[in-house]
This record gives C-alpha cells, sequence and structure tokens, in this order.
C-alpha cells in the first residue's frame, strides 16, 4: 500500500516544477537535434577531430557531473537558504548563455578553430545542463517520496515539455543551424527558458526535513552510492538506454534521407504519439506490473519489433516496414518515462539505509555512467556513417550509404536495448522487497518532520 496523505503536491507545486521541462526541452532537445548536424554536417568538421571531440566531451561529462551533484548536496543550505534552488536561479541564465555560443561559428573552413569551438561550446553547455538539470532533477524526490505522485508528475513534465518542444522541432528540424533564421530562433529559445527557470525558483520549495540531513565526504558518498545493487543495476540499465536515445535525434539529418515524402512530419508524428502514447499505457500498467515488468515486456517487444520489421525491408524494400520498425521503437520504447522514478527508487532505498537524502550525488554518479553514452552513440554512428560511406553536406547518398542509415534507424536501437534488458531482469527493486522499503521510508519521514517541527517550537 502506497501512503499519498502528506506526499500529495499542490497543483501550483506540481505545474511549477514541470514548467522546468521547457528549458529542458528547448534547450537541451534542440542542441541534441542540431550540434551534430551543426559542426559534423554544415561545418564539415573532420570525422577523427568529430570523434576526439566526443572523446574529450565524454571524459568532461564523467568527471563533473558526481562533482556537481556532490556540490549540491553539500551546499551550507543556511547560508544560503537552499541546496537545490539556488543553482537553477544563478546557473539557469549562464546555461541559456552557452546554449547561444554553440550557434555562432568562429571560423567556417579553419578546421582546428572550428575543432576548439566544438570542444569549448558542447563542454560549456554540458557544465551547465549537469548543474541545473541536476539540482531541477533532485528536487522532485524531496518534494514527494510517493512513486504515484512522482510518474503523475514526470507524466506532467513530459507533456508540457511536448507542447512546448513539439512546434520549434517542426520550425527548425530541417532548418540549417548555421543559418541566421536558426541563430533568431535560438536567441528567443535562451530568453524563454531562463523565464521559465526563474519560474521554477518561484513556485518549488525545498521541504524542510531534508535540510538537517548528514553531509558524506565525497569519496564516502560515491562509495556508498556504488554498494547499492539497485544503482548499479540502473546504471548499467542506463548507460545501454542512453546508446540508443544519444543518436534517436542528433542523426535526424541523415534518417531524413530514408523516410521519403515528407519525411519530417512522419517521422514526428511516429516519435511524439508513439512516445506519449506509450507513456499513458505504461503509467496505466505501472501499478499492476510494477516499473521492473513494464521495461522488460515493452522491451522485449521493441527488440522484436524492430528486428522483424528490418528483415521484412530486407525482404521487399518497402519503406512503410522501415516506418513500422520505428513505431516498434518509439511505442515500445515508452518505459523511459520511468527513468528517473526508477533511480529515485535507489535514492530512496539509500535514505532507508542511512537516514540521508543524497539526491544530487546519485543524479550525478549516474550521469558518471549515462553521459559517457551520450558520446559513445556518435561516435558508434559516426563509425557507422563513415564506413558505409555516407558524404558530409551531400543530399545524394550512395546506396551503401543508405542502408548504414537503415542499420543506424533500426539495427542500433534493438541491439543496445536488448543490453539494456539484461541489466533490468536483475533489478532487485520489485514485488514484495518494494513495498516494505516504500513503508520504512514513510516511517523516517514522518520522523524527520517531527524532529523539525519540535526544532521549530523550541526556537519560537
Amino acid at each position: 500500500m502506497e501512503h499519498k496523505n502528506s506526499e500529495t503536491l499542490s497543483n501550483k507545486a506540481r505545474i511549477g516544477y514541470a514548467l522546468g521541462a521547457i528549458p529542458n526541452g528547448l534547450l537541451l532537445y534542440i542542441f541534441n537535434l542540431k550540434y551534430i548536424e551543426f559542426f559534423f554536417n554544415d561545418l564539415r568538421l573532420l570525422p577523427i577531430f568529430f570523434i576526439i571531440g566526443q572523446v574529450i566531451y565524454l571524459l568532461i561529462n564523467a568527471i563533473n557531473d558526481p562533482l556537481l551533484g556532490h556540490l549540491s548536496d553539500s551546499t551550507n543550505r543556511e547560508k544560503w537558504g537552499s541546496r537545490r534552488i539556488i543553482y537553477i536561479k544563478y546557473a539557469g541564465p549562464l546555461w541559456a548563455l552557452s546554449f547561444l555560443l554553440v550557434w555562432f561559428p568562429w571560423s567556417l573552413d579553419n578546421q582546428i578553430i572550428i575543432f576548439i569551438h566544438y570542444i569549448i561550446t558542447i563542454c560549456l553547455f554540458d557544465t551547465f545542463f549537469t548543474l541545473v538539470a541536476t539540482v531541477w532533477l533532485a528536487l522532485l524526490p524531496e518534494m514527494t517520496s510517493d512513486t504515484d505522485e512522482r510518474s503523475k508528475v514526470q507524466f506532467l513534465v513530459l507533456l508540457i515539455g511536448a507542447f512546448a518542444v513539439l512546434p520549434i522541432f517542426l520550425v527548425v528540424g530541417e532548418m540549417k543551424p548555421i543559418s541566421n533564421t536558426f541563430k533568431i530562433i535560438a536567441i528567443f529559445i535562451a530568453i524563454v527558458s531562463t523565464i521559465m527557470l526563474f519560474v521554477v525558483v518561484r513556485t518549488c520549495k525545498e521541504r524542510p526535513e531534508f535540510q538537517k540531513d548528514e553531509v558524506f565526504p565525497l569519496f564516502k558518498s560515491l562509495k556508498e552510492c556504488l554498494k547499492l545493487k539497485s544503482f548499479r543495476i540502473y546504471v548499467g540499465w542506463i548507460f545501454f538506454t542512453a546508446l540508443v536515445d544519444s543518436v534517436s535525434l542528433s542523426y535526424l539529418f541523415v534518417y531524413l534521407l530514408i523516410l521519403g515524402d515528407n519525411a519530417l512530419i512522419t517521422f514526428f508524428l511516429i516519435y511524439i504519439f508513439g512516445y506519449y502514447g506509450s507513456y499513458i499505457v505504461c503509467l496505466k500498467l505501472r501499478p499492476k506490473w510494477q516499473m521492473r515488468n513494464v521495461i522488460l515486456r515493452f522491451g522485449i517487444l521493441r527488440v522484436l519489433g524492430s528486428g522483424f520489421f528490418f528483415m521484412l525491408w530486407l525482404l521487399s524494400a518497402n519503406l512503410m516496414f522501415v516506418l513500422m520498425g520505428y513505431i516498434c521503437i518509439c511505442f515500445f520504447g515508452g518505459y523511459s518515462i520511468f527513468t528517473f522514478p526508477l533511480l529515485y527508487l535507489s535514492i530512496d532505498e539509500d535514505e532507508v539505509k542511512h537516514g540521508t537524502r543524497r539526491d544530487g550525488m546519485f543524479q550525478g554518479l549516474q550521469a558518471l555512467f549515462n553521459k559517457p553514452a551520450v558520446s559513445i552513440g556518435p561516435i558508434i554512428a559516426t563509425i557507422i556513417l563513415v564506413t558505409f560511406g555516407y558524404i558530409q553536406g551531400s543530399k545524394t547518398q550512395s546506396e551503401s550509404a543508405l542502408f548504414g542509415i537503415r542499420l543506424l534507424f533500426l539495427i542500433y536501437p534493438m541491439i543496445m536495448t536488448s543490453f539494456s534488458l539484461i541489466f533490468m531482469y536483475f533489478y532487485p527493486l520489485h514485488g514484495e522487497r518494494l513495498e516494505k522499503m516504500k513503508m520504512k521510508l514513510d516511517e523516517i519521514h514522518k520522523e524527520k518532520l517531527s524532529r523539525v517541527k519540535k526544532t521549530i517550537q523550541t526556537q519560537i
């Protein structure tokens, strides 16, 4: 039985928190959608420089995420008034500014200068994204420990994000990121995102019972996180999931070459209705099946469906089978709505074990494994494209190159999803064990709140 009385959020808190999806959608997804096209296709950065840049990006990602997560957890609440919201307030505008810096090239033909621009701007963007997004994500599990409430808010996050992002996607989908029109849109996106982050700051409150939590030293915190089997399994699952996600939008510019007439509209209709329709289904199934089983069952159908329709395409060369395969990838990939609720369970388990919440460290540490995949995915994709003869910047490609694009579109997600399901099979937080943990967590939160109330009464 789940406990909902004190854990149910107000509509103001739900909507205020969910508005953070707008900058996360507009800044992050537009960045992911266009940065590879901008540097690899438009500025024609040499493949070897592109891959070296991704390796550097990988290393910086791996270092800054746990450090910034620990920074948030260890922030002096009495001095600064918060340990989460303060970073959204001050780092948010810098994140928006770093987004703008990406799209203004330092050179159009000097490979070294393009490479330096590439490295500096994507690493700056990721650092500020990590700082802001980590604390924003860490807010929700501290606002409520109820799994249903978290899933509802997560769905609201995805819904608001979709309504904000979809129109922009349709406008910029086929637009060259090197164009002046795109730059104007980027400025508009940066301004709107900054405003939305300030709305989050004004409407979200950190709960007082977590303000006195013990702060572990950095290395002890890392060690305690990695002791949890549920977390170790989670990071294995999220690594292979991120390998799929890292090429789903970033290589749209090549996918459009294989999707026929009205390719952009076709892609986004399948992407939006496939994923968001599946989100609703997954949320409906979660109370009965629990998150682990939803992920396993949908994941198996995703693997079988994409592989089956790729084989049918090989036999017939019919575009419809490519589209059907992509429908399977999107619809049966809707379990991604549980990406963060699943992580929150490990954070809850850690709180039951130690009596303190370390959301920032967990968010940062999972990114230590997640973010390298964000670089490794494009490296693999680039190698596939180059191997099959893809020509940068050309709208006309050989049959071999088009075959490589189809492999990247359907078979690559099938393989990586298969590996992710191996990890999820061994995920321990489900069934009776999960219910017992929730009951213990509720008792801990009541005890913490009681201590805070006594402290306030004593001060009065």
